[in-house]
Parts: C-alpha cells; sequence; structure tokens
C-alpha cells in the first residue's frame, strides 16, 4: 500500500512523492514509543528505501531532525515531551530513535536515522569542537574531550560518548548484513570521519588523521579490531557471491504468471561484477584501516601504491559528501520494489484469488496472499467509524484590511487610532518602569554607604607574669583597649532588602512577554501600511494618496519622547514612517510646505523626518521656503536649521 501510494502520486499532475513521505511518517510516528514497534520500523524501512529511491531522503530528514530536538529536550519542552515519547535512558546514553547501537533488519531506517543525527552533530558544532581539544591536548581520551567542548559551548543538550557519530557509523556497519545494498556507504561515512585531517582548520600542522584518537581505551580498540575481522569476512562474502550466476526471475511462478501462495518473494542476484567491484572497495577499506603512516603523519597520497585508491582516498580525505552510488545495487532494489507492487496489484485486482485457498486465514500467517481477507476480518470487530467533526469557525486574531478603507480617510485614521495609541501607551509604561528603576538604583547607592557605622568600643585583656630571676609575680598586669568598631544598622539593612525586592519585582515585570493585543496592533499596523502602498503602486488614485498621507502625519502626531526612548516603538514608528514617506510625501510638490511646518513644530524630529522634505521638488515655492526656514532661525534650535537649509538647493535646474 505504502509503495502504491508512492508511485501513484509521483505521477505527473499528482502532489508529488514528498507530500506522500512525509503524510506517512508522520502517521507512523504518531503513536507513543513507535520506535520500539518492530511493525512500525518494518512499515518504516520501506518507506526510507521508496525515499533513497526517489532521492528525497531530506523531507524525512527534517521531520525526524525536529522530533530528534524535540526528544532531547529542545524548544523549551524538555522533560515533557520526552516523557510522553515514552524515553528510558540507560545510564547516562543518550535517546534516540535507534534502540541499542545499531539495527541488523530495519537498515534503511537506520541510514536515514543516522543521516539525520550527523546533521545535529554538524549544526551544534559538536564535533568541530571536539576534535579541536583532541589536537590541542594531545593526552585527553574522547571523554575528556566531549566533557571540554559541551563547557565551552554551553549546549543544552550533548550526547554521551557512545552516541557521537564515528561509533554510531562504526557499529552499523558492523551490524548491517554483508549483502545489504546501504554497506559501502554506511563504510563511507565511517572513514569520512576516520580518515579526517582537521588541523589546518584551527590553524594546527597536520599530523596524521584524527580517527585513531576516538579509539583509545580497550572497548574501543576492541571495537577496532570487529572492524578489520568485519572487513575479511564481506570480502569473502562477495568474493563466493561473484562467482555465481545472476538469474533475472525466479521459476517458483505458476504458468499464468502468478506468484504461488506457498512460495516466498523470489531474491534478486546481484551481477557479478558489482560483486568483483565490492571485493576490490573492502580490500581497500582494510588496507586504509590497517595503515597507521595515514595517523601518524601527513602522507603525500601519489606516493602511495596504486592498491590504496588514491583517487577515492582523496575525496575522503577532502570532506566530499557525496556518496558512492556507483557501489549500490540499484537494480536490485528496484526489482524487490516492483515484486512488491506487482503483489500488491494482484492481490488488490483479483479478490477472488484469496477465496479459492483450501486453507484457514486465520491459522494461515506467512502467506500474503491471505493478508487482504486476514485485515478485512479484523477490521470488521471494531466500531463502525464515526463521522467528522463539526468544523467551528476560528476569528483571526488580526482583522482583514477592507478594500473601501485604502481610500477613505475617515475610515483609515479610524482603523489604526487604536492600535497606534496601544502602542504608545506601551512605550509610555516601559518608560515609567525605566524611571523606577533609575530612581530605585540611586536611592539603593544613598542608602548602602549607610548600612555600617563605627562605634567606640573597649576591651579588658590581663597579661600574664611568668616573674624574673626567681622573684615571683605580683599578679597579671590589667590592660584596656579602646577601638573603633563597625556595626551593621539594623532599619538601613531592613531598607536595603525592600528596595532590593522592589527591584527584583520590576526587573521580573519588565522582562514579561508584551500582552498578545499589542503583538495584534503591530500587525494590524503594519497590513494596513503594506495594503496601502500595494494599492498605490497598483492604482495610484488620488483618494489613496490622501489616505496615505493622512496616515502618515496621523504616525507621526504619535511620536513622542516615550516611543523614541523604548527600543521596539521607536523602531516600529520608524519604519511606518519610512515607508510612508518614500512613497507618499517624499519629492511630492504639494506636501514641501506641510512637511516643512510638521518638522518645525516637532523639532525633535528633525533628524526622523528631514530626509522627507524635497523642497527642491516645488521650485515655485523654493523661494518662500527658504526664507521661512531663515525667519526661525534661534540659537538654540541652530542644528535644525542647518539640517533644513542643507536640503535646499539654490542651484538646481
Amino acid at each position: 500500500v505504502l509503495q502504491a501510494h508512492i508511485l501513484e502520486s509521483s505521477r505527473p499532475g499528482r502532489v508529488g512523492a514528498v507530500a506522500v513521505l512525509e503524510f506517512w511518517l508522520q502517521v507512523l510516528t504518531e503513536q507513543n514509543l513507535w520506535h520500539r514497534d518492530k511493525a512500525v520500523l518494518y512499515l518504516l524501512d520501506h518507506l526510507c528505501r521508496a525515499a533513497f529511491l526517489h532521492q528525497q531522503e531530506e523531507c524525512l530528514q527534517k521531520l525526524l531532525y525536529q522530533q530528534h530536538k524535540s526528544a532531547l529536550g529542545y524548544h523549551g519542552e524538555r522533560g515533557l515531551l520526552s516523557s510522553l515519547m515514552g524515553w528510558i535512558v540507560a545510564g547516562n546514553v543518550t535517546p534516540s530513535f535507534i534502540e541499542g547501537n545499531s539495527l541488523t533488519g530495519e537498515v534503511w531506517f537506520a541510514w536515514l536515522v543516522l543521516n539525520m543525527e550527523t546533521m545535529f552533530e554538524e549544526d551544534s558544532q559538536l564535533r568541530r569542537c571536539v576534535e579541536h581539544e583532541l589536537l590541542s591536548n594531545p593526552a585527553y581520551t574522547p571523554d575528556q574531550a566531549l566533557k571540554k567542548a559541551q563547557v565551552r559551548l554551553k549546549l543544552q543538550v550533548v550526547p554521551s560518548l557512545q552516541r557521537l557519530m564515528i561509533y554510531r557509523w562504526t557499529q552499523q556497519a558492523l551490524a548491517t548484513p554483508a549483502d545489504h545494498p546501504l554497506l559501502p556507504l554506511f563504510w563511507q561515512k565511517f572513514f569520512q570521519l576516520y580518515l579526517r585531517q582537521p588541523g589546518p582548520e584551527f590553524g594546527l600542522e597536520v599530523k596524521g588523521c584524527i580517527g585513531r584518537r576516538y579509539f583509545h581505551g580497550a572497548a574501543h580498540l576492541s571495537l577496532l579490531k570487529s572492524l578489520r575481522q568485519r572487513l575479511v569476512e564481506v570480502s569473502d562474502f562477495h568474493h563466493a557471491a561473484s562467482k555465481a550466476l545472476k538469474v533475472p526471475c525466479s521459476s517458483s511462478e505458476s504458468s499464468d504468471g502468478l506468484l504461488t501462495p506457498e512460495t516466498p518473494i523470489t531474491q534478486y542476484m546481484t551481477s557479478p561484477e558489482l560483486h568483483t567491484e565490492l571485493v576490490r572497495l573492502f580490500t581497500v577499506f582494510a588496507l586504509w584501516l590497517d595503515d597507521e603512516n595515514l595517523q601518524k603523519q601527513e602522507i603525500y597520497l601519489p606516493s602511495l601504491p596504486k592498491e590504496y585508491d588514491t583517487h577515492r582516498l582523496a575525496k575522503i580525505m577532502q570532506r566530499q559528501q557525496e556518496v558512492w552510488m556507483e557501489h549500490v545495487d540499484i537494480e536490485r532494489v528496484q526489482h524487490e520494489l516492483q515484486e512488491v507492487l506487482s503483489l500488491w496489484s494482484k492481490v488488490k485486482n483479483e479478490p477472488a484469488l484469496s477465496q479459492n485457498i483450501n486453507f484457514s486465514i486465520f491459522t494461515d500467517f506467512i502467506n500474503p496472499l491471505a493478508a487482504r481477507e486476514r485485515i478485512l476480518t479484523h477490521l470488521r470487530k471494531h466500531d463502525a467509524a464515526q463521522g467528522a467533526l463539526l468544523l467551528v469557525p476560528v476569528k483571526a486574531p488580526v482583522p482583514d484590511i477592507l478594500t473601501e478603507s485604502l481610500a477613505d480617510e475617515k475610515i483609515s485614521t479610524a482603523l489604526i487610532q487604536e492600535d497606534l495609541a496601544k502602542l504608545q501607551h506601551q512605550a509610555k509604561l516601559a518608560t515609567v518602569r525605566e524611571t523606577q528603576q533609575v530612581v530605585l538604583d540611586n536611592e539603593l547607592l544613598e542608602v548602602l554607604p549607610q548600612l555600617y557605622i563605627n562605634r567606640e568600643d573597649q576591651l579588658s585583656m590581663q597579661l600574664e607574669c611568668r616573674g624574673k630571676g626567681g622573684q615571683p609575680c605580683q599578679g597579671p598586669a590589667h590592660i584596656t583597649v579602646k577601638y573603633s568598631r563597625m556595626h551593621k544598622l539594623d532599619p538601613v539593612q531592613n531598607q536595603i532588602q525592600c528596595l532590593k525586592s522592589d527591584i527584583k519585582q520590576l526587573q521580573a515585570d519588565g522582562i514579561k512577554a508584551p500582552p498578545q493585543c499589542l503583538a495584534e496592533a503591530a500587525v494590524h499596523t503594519e497590513n494596513f501600511i503594506t495594503a496601502l502602498v500595494n494599492a498605490y503602486k497598483l492604482n495610484p488614485s488620488p483618494g489613496i494618496l490622501k489616505v496615505g498621507l493622512t496616515v502618515f502625519y496621523q504616525i507621526v502626531s504619535f511620536v513622542c519622547e516615550d516611543t523614541q526612548r523604548h527600543p521596539p516603538t521607536r523602531q516600529f514608528f520608524t519604519s511606518c514612517i519610512e515607508i510612508l514617506g518614500q512613497v507618499f510625501i517624499r519629492d511630492v510638490r504639494s506636501e514641501c510646505k506641510q512637511m516643512l511646518k510638521t518638522i518645525l513644530l516637532n523639532r525633535h524630529l528633525c533628524n526622523l523626518l528631514s530626509p522627507y522634505f524635497t523642497p527642491n521638488a516645488s521650485p515655485a515655492e523654493l523661494v518662500s521656503l527658504y526664507e521661512e526656514v531663515v525667519n526661525t532661525l534661534h540659537i538654540d534650535s541652530g542644528d535644525v536649521i542647518f539640517m533644513l537649509l542643507t536640503k535646499i538647493s539654490l542651484f538646481c535646474s
């Protein structure tokens, strides 16, 4: 069903394979503990194989990437999502969608998950930081380097040591069956990490590959030994397989071309030439793994024997990420997929076939042709499907902009008046809070020196006398010492505690998220301005122009000292004025005089409004504008007048 759905959706005019792949992945991963359900993993394995064939793995990786981050506790949901998904962490092992170290059956799924976890390790800069620690400190073990990287990066979640990708690819390469088409790619991924030379990235000289540094302890050395042995086993397997003859189809089909019930899906043998090539490839891998010189020093690759396949070795060391598809038996994968599709087509199109089977469908759990009847029988035991839920209309938090408001001055003014008032009120609250903070800080600074005072005190002491020359003492000497001692004033201490409590409460109020109505007001105003500008560009009518001018001066009227002191409001008002000013004010002849009047009435906004004062756009009024500017010259407004005069060019054409 899965494969047929993907195939049908890939045809021209359909939704495409990506939509279907994402749909089935979301369906299969919806339930808790899905990564432990063998049936779900079996279906996901087929889904991942289809994504590989359609070259659409990225869409599944993105969805799993987000689930992986959520499971690790990102997005501020740590603990909640982890408990919902039912992660059970053994020791300090970081959660993963792959239970244990590897998967032997669902290899396609493992390929997708490990690629996704590699993306996570790269995005977090963890691998790069661990390598830097290993290179900078030759005595560090991988575990020590990982802890140092965690401190340096300040990551919210850091994988445990056994979850580093070099070990993940190693374990999966060992667990993947020798005849699986993806096996060469798992080894490629392992060697991309094992034969890395990261020295130049950190300004250090190249001292060989980094891989051996990861295999430090006894357990990791044993793992490295297992890799060598596995390469020999895989090479022997493909050497023996290369002697066999390729058979394009199975002889277990009946004369009419249908699969007989008692035979499983046929196996399609890989070509001997590919087996021979794989023998050569795994032999090369063995040479790379055993060569100590690659780990100890920089090697001049052209000097190596041809058995090393230096061209492919150079690709590994140069970090080329392109997978070696030439070593994947795509023909076999396509054949297996075609057999699945063919079987489904036969079962779907010939329902009578299952009725003629002379054995019980309840006891035959192997025959694929009886699967349809088993599924239908189980479905009949369930309750009838319920109707769809009633559709409840949801009111949009931000109302739509009506078209008639874009050409009506009164409607447009009333439309954003309330929004602008909310934004200005928020700025005033922030300014009041800032003033209160300054007052409390100053009061605290004044009170702190009064916390301790010096008070005169005295102390009586006795000095023992031991006698001299055998003469006894008359008794110890009594001495009184007067000194100044520091005393804490409890009333001042209580006053300081009250001030600190007020400051803490004020800071807590300051970092609270703004109310939703404020965000709605900002979005509504922005939507209105965007619709107004777009409508004017399509149809520059006088009505829309008048509305644009009115809205510009309306927003200017809301700019005050409080909005200028509050950065978010200042930035929002500045952006609105800039957009409206460039479209409706700048270089508009009729607005030069009004713009000058507005600037002179709001001289504190000269820097904000002066870019839209363009007197040269109205040559007939240039002299009168110049005269008006000069007549307003005052010692307190010299900067404003100078800025306005720079806008007037008496030598314009």
